[in-house]
């Protein structure tokens, strides 16, 4: 269940000043450390075995990504594409496994992390992108075999707008998402979908300080649980797997999962 007050915006806590991230010059030792010292507010840790200090969660080695894996298949020359990378921890691990990346991260720090991720753990096999993810669905003309969304879906103003651009992409997807599934809680607006009602829950974010990793504009919708199922469904997916998970955020602990969704391609 989620307490109405993470449906309340948040005081915004001082942005740290990234104006000046890149003048002046670096006066130690040339090292891969100096260049995540150079971008501030990580979240992930590199691999141990690098001895690099960064952030704290441990993604570069991610279990709810070895599962939407698993459920995949060889990765070995499949096409993928990962929306919102963050600092490149998914990207190394679907790249390690063989596939071709392309990786779309609207964040101009992130992206730049994923950059210096990649020098560092060199795996050449990914290209990433810097821009709006919905907007490369919709105008590309690539097919994937695999999609890639963890963390993101949350953090859409229209969810459902993703979806459907994912769908249209890519008969594999996964997600990974913060959920709604207290029915006692009232939606904030509801949007017909393929025939269906979906509830959406809009949630203000409040903190823009310079590690802030959510989307590009406050107030985006969540979902509920049984209508991202249903959503699923609706665009055609029959084989959906869903492994629930709960993560702590912010000292709160909210209802996440991770879903794999495939369907069959459509016969030429």
């Amino acid at each position: 269940m989620i307490g109405r007050d993470w449906f309340r915006p948040r005081p915004r806590s001082e942005e740290a000043p990234v104006t000046d991230l890149f003048s002046g010059d670096e006066t130690r030792a040339p090292s891969f450390q100096n260049a995540v010292d150079a971008i501030p507010g990580w979240s992930c840790h590199f691999p141990v075995e690098y001895g690099l200090s960064a952030g704290k969660l441990p993604t570069f080695d991610d279990p709810r990504i070895t599962w939407a894996m698993e459920r995949f298949g060889d990765l070995s020359g499949r096409a993928v594409l990962e929306l919102g990378p963050l600092e490149a921890s998914h990207t190394y691990m679907l790249a390690k496994a063989g596939a071709h990346v392309d990786a779309v991260e609207a964040n101009r720090l992130a992206f730049l992390k994923c950059l210096v991720a990649r020098e560092i753990l060199d795996f050449p096999n990914a290209r990433f992108y810097l821009g709006d993810f919905v907007q490369w669905l919709e105008q590309t003309e690539t097919r994937y075999d695999l999609i890639v969304a963890s963390g993101v879906l949350y953090h859409m103003r229209d969810p459902l707008r993703l979806l459907r651009a994912m769908s249209e992409r890519a008969d594999a997807i996964y997600l990974w998402t913060v959920i709604v599934d207290d029915d006692r809680l009232a939606p904030s607006a509801t949007q017909r979908f393929e025939g269906l009602d979906m509830r959406l829950y809009a949630r203000g974010y409040g903190d823009r300080s310079v590690a802030f990793c959510g989307g590009s504009m406050d107030f985006p919708n969540w979902m509920h649980r049984n209508d991202v199922l249903a959503a699923l469904r609706a665009l055609g997916y029959e084989e959906i797997t869903v492994l629930d998970d709960i993560i702590g955020t912010a000292g709160n602990t909210l209802p996440t999962f991770s879903v794999f969704a495939r369907r069959r391609p459509a016969e030429v």
